[in-house]
């Protein structure tokens, strides 16, 4: 199932499947090892406020849920 990062729950796993926007975030987002392929496990979500937590390469990653918005990701059963 296709859905963005910020409507991932805690503790699923999923697979980096693509972004929405522009060349600046996509750029943040490879430095932070967000890349299309990656696997991440949601650590922690705040619903409705606060950073949205997730483990990428074996290192914790805290962003914005406007930029967790526009990360689509597959989950993995």
């Amino acid at each position: 199932m296709v859905t963005t990062l910020d409507r991932l729950p805690a503790g699923k796993v999923a697979v980096v499947v693509g972004f929405q926007g522009g060349r600046g975030m996509m750029r943040r987002l490879d430095v932070l090892g967000l890349r299309p392929g990656k696997r991440i496990r949601q650590l922690s979500s705040q619903f409705m406020a606060g950073p949205i937590t997730i483990l990428v390469d074996g290192r914790q990653v805290a962003m914005g849920r406007g930029i967790a918005a526009r990360v689509q990701v597959r989950t993995v059963d």
